[in-house]
């Protein structure tokens, strides 16, 4: 792109082109601090508070939201007002208890309770596990059962006398006894009162032999007879026993079933419980009689028998009685045990045991009926919470599972029943955490519909920058800090501006903008002021860049000992000084570095030295062809460029990325082509397309206060400046120090559009445009570089001639 002739005045910026002043009068307000960002972080984020108001309000399921926007934008802060919010305007949830399974001990049962009253369910079955062991005992213990179960053992007692009186009677007639031995009864032969021995019997005829042994048969047919009806017996007695102790046990039970009834008579799972309960204390009655208890619940344990002592508990997993609104959980960590809950154990007698009553809630049963919010980082570095939540979230449900894998020793545990969830889940990450989980999980979309993003940026306009005011207002209160007068208050706001590098937008990362008002009240302290002032405010940010600024202090002590050479007076070929941004942690700041370009004959090429060596990236790899692009649409219309170029950035040995240096390496290669000198007191900053034109850039700030500090500490002549592109003239908040330099004709920053203003400056010759016959001026920048290049394509010519006339006379 060629332009006539260019009216370099109009190219200068004046003073108040670069930087938005704020008017500290406007910051003045009446009212109170209500809608302070700093307690509600809603200013500038119209669209990000749309989307998580519908997130939030829409019911159906898989509408989750996921939260992206930077660190300090203010997006935790709004996430949680506004779930607050919509938390308080819903019912409280449900309580959730784990009761004993009577019939699976392995799988405790879940209870529904309403908010407040699982408390009083738990209060309810501590007391009744407290008053059953004593009301039993007492039962057990009273003169009636004893009566009762004496005549029953009567019965059998006297049964037993009686029958067996019957076979000592029938054992007299036939000359034998019964005989009572620690091994059981027996029928033996007699003779005088005294019992036969085997020898004895073998001695006597076998006629007498025959008699007893028939004798002693149909005895010992009777006595078994009469052991087998007493065993009949002593089983009923037994059963009857069980049915006296059950009917004494019920009998003390129901009082308290009763009780536990009417408290509960509107939950129908509870009174289901009971009675499963009630038939459970009945078929265990024996370990409330036994003595050896301990022993018992020592073995059950191991078993999943739960002891007597906690088998009619409740655990309390989930208890809202406290809340007022459904719950607003928010978790930092998330692991397997925090987000879904577990199963703890207990050593007793050197035995690792577990029940019901050890199960812990996880902040999914904590949140559930209400909202979750999660840090979506610390989700994706735990990729296995991330898959138990998408279960749980694709289940509706939630169930406590056992890390048995965590365990050095493998031990039987409860599978708790799963308990129904509906829960609204807010992740909290970056982009680039929302793009990981769309990649590793293509089902991630399902479960999370709904995308905030938050900006960094707001437009400035008189309510933004009063939220400003409000802002630091709130913060200085809550904090017990000094005031801001309207003047400190306003360069905040110019602050606030710089962080977005433009003079009509705000920063809306309020974490730095606090932090910036928390070290203005403390220098304003340290200087005995009674208030913040704007110095305060300046002294803090000077003291920011102070305490990172080793590494730009460096830099610039090396330029100014021509250990880095930056010439910044004078003119050279091929030469211009290029403008780069360092960042390193926290520290940013702009750099002048040389880039110089040699030509001569060849074929057109451009040669990045940069990039052969491995230290250009892609993004200044493309400007550099987009230099050959120029190059050829400029000069090369009646037919190949014969020509060759190499550029460099010269002493720089670190990895070089962006096309924001494209202009200054054109301007470079220009000059070597057509050897016109550069102006070394100017510096370049600035991309460019393959038509000429100079597009914006990032950091254009930086840069320009990297130069001035240079030029500064050489001292400043007047002439020195950069240029910028025109495109970025609404970036620029510069500091004071540049702004006064400029007012007082000391340092000058120059707009340009096109490359052809740009050289123009650099050279102080007309870029030149073509005339008529497509021709530049002899004596402007284009008609140099044009007669140049047709020398260099003559040379060319005049070789390729040469090589053909040799090689016709070799053959």
């Amino acid at each position: 792109m060629s332009m006539g002739v260019i009216d370099l005045e109009t190219l200068e910026l004046a003073p108040e082109l670069l930087q938005r002043v704020c008017d500290p009068e406007v910051l003045v307000e009446s009212g109170s601090d209500e809608g302070a960002p700093e307690s509600c972080g809603i200013v500038g984020q119209d669209r990000a508070v749309e989307a998580v108001r519908f997130g939030l309000g829409i019911r159906s399921l898989g509408f989750n939201i996921f939260v992206t926007g930077p660190t300090g934008s203010g997006r935790r802060t709004i996430i949680r007002r506004l779930v607050e919010e919509q938390a308080r305007a819903k019912p409280v949830p449900d309580d959730w208890l784990y009761v004993l399974s009577f019939s699976d001990p392995g799988q405790p049962k879940a209870l529904r309770l309403p908010a407040g009253r699982g408390r009083q369910f738990r209060a309810h079955m501590d007391r009744f596990s407290t008053v059953l062991p004593e009301r039993l005992s007492q039962a057990f213990d009273s003169d009636r059962y004893d009566q009762a179960r004496e005549e029953l053992e009567q019965q059998y007692r006297t049964l037993e006398r009686e029958s067996l009186a019957a076979v000592e009677y029938a054992a007299q007639s036939r000359d034998c006894a019964l005989v009572r031995a620690p091994t059981g009864l027996y029928v033996a032969p007699v003779r005088n009162g005294e019992l036969l021995s085997p020898e004895a019997i073998s001695q006597l005829n076998p006629g007498e032999r025959a008699r007893i042994q028939q004798a002693l048969d149909e005895l010992e047919d009777m006595l078994d007879d009469v052991l087998r009806r007493l065993r009949d017996h002593e089983r009923r007695l037994q059963s009857d026993i069980d049915n006296l102790d059950r009917e004494v046990a019920d009998a003390a039970l129901m009082p308290l079933l009763d009780e536990l009834r009417a408290s509960y008579a509107d939950q129908p799972a509870v009174l289901a419980y009971l009675e499963e309960l009630r038939q459970d204390v009945l078929e265990h009655v024996s370990w409330f009689q036994s003595s050896d208890g301990e022993l018992r619940e020592i073995k059950g344990a191991s078993l999943l028998e739960v002891p007597t002592s906690k088998r009619y508990r409740a655990n309390l997993l989930v208890d809202n009685s406290s809340l007022e609104g459904a719950p607003v959980v928010i978790v930092d960590r998330p692991t397997l045990d925090r987000m879904f809950g577990a199963v703890e154990y207990d050593v007793r007698y050197g035995v690792s045991v577990t029940d019901h009553t050890l199960i812990r809630a996880g902040a999914l049963h904590q949140a559930n009926g209400g909202y979750l919010i999660v840090d979506a980082i610390a989700l994706l570095s735990h990729y296995d919470v991330w898959v138990g939540l998408r279960q749980a979230l694709a289940r509706s449900a939630l169930q406590i599972e056992t890390h048995d894998e965590q365990r050095l020793v493998r031990t039987v545990t409860p599978r708790p029943e799963a308990i129904p969830l509906e829960v609204k889940v807010v992740l909290i990450g970056s982009a680039e955490v929302l793009y990981a989980l769309y990649s590793l999980d293509p089902d991630f979309g399902k479960y999370f519909k709904v995308q905030v993003d938050f900006h960094t940026e707001m437009d400035r306009t008189l309510e933004t920058e009063r939220a400003y005011q409000r802002f630091i207002r709130a913060l200085t209160s809550r904090e017990h800090l000094l005031p801001f007068a309207p003047a400190a208050a306003a360069r905040v706001v110019e602050y606030g501006a710089r962080l977005v590098e433009h003079q009509d937008r705000l920063s809306t990362q309020f974490g730095q903008i606090a932090d910036l008002v928390r070290e203005a009240c403390y220098w304003a302290a340290e200087a005995g002021h009674t208030e913040v002032c704007r110095e305060d405010v300046v002294t803090a940010l000077h003291q920011q860049r102070r305490r990172v600024g080793l590494l730009e202090e460096l830099s610039l002590r090396a330029i100014l000992e021509d250990r880095l050479i930056v010439v910044t007076d004078g003119v050279v070929v091929g030469q211009v000084n290029a403008l780069t941004v360092v960042s390193y942690g926290n520290l940013t700041y702009g750099e002048p570095t040389r880039v110089t370009a040699r030509a001569y004959v060849g074929r057109g090429s451009v040669v990045d030295i940069q990039r052969e060596i491995d230290l250009g990236g892609p993004l200044h790899s493309k400007g550099v062809l987009t230099l050959t692009g120029y190059f050829g649409g400029q000069y090369g219309a009646s037919g190949p460029l014969s020509m060759e170029a190499s550029l460099s950035f010269e002493q720089l040995y670190n990895d070089i990325e962006g096309d924001s240096a494209s202009c200054a390496e054109l301007y470079a290669l220009i000059s070597a082509v057509g050897e016109i000198p550069l102006r070394q007191d100017l510096a370049v900053t600035g991309a460019v397309d393959q038509c000429g034109h100079v597009m914006a850039i990032g950091g254009v700030n930086e840069k320009i206060e990297g130069f001035f500090e240079v030029c500064k500490a050489r001292g400043l002549t007047g002439t020195q400046g950069v240029i910028i592109p025109k495109a970025n003239v609404k970036s620029l908040m510069l500091d004071d120090t540049v702004v006064d330099a400029v007012r007082g004709g000391m340092f000058h920053i120059y707009a340009v559009s096109s490359v052809d203003e740009g050289i123009t400056l650099l050279t102080g010759l007309p870029a030149g445009a073509r005339d008529h016959s497509g021709r530049f001026p002899e004596d402007s920048v284009h008609g140099r570089v044009a007669r140049r290049l047709k020398a260099f394509a003559e040379s060319d010519r005049a070789g390729e001639a040469a090589e053909d006339e040799e090689e016709r006379r070799a053959r």
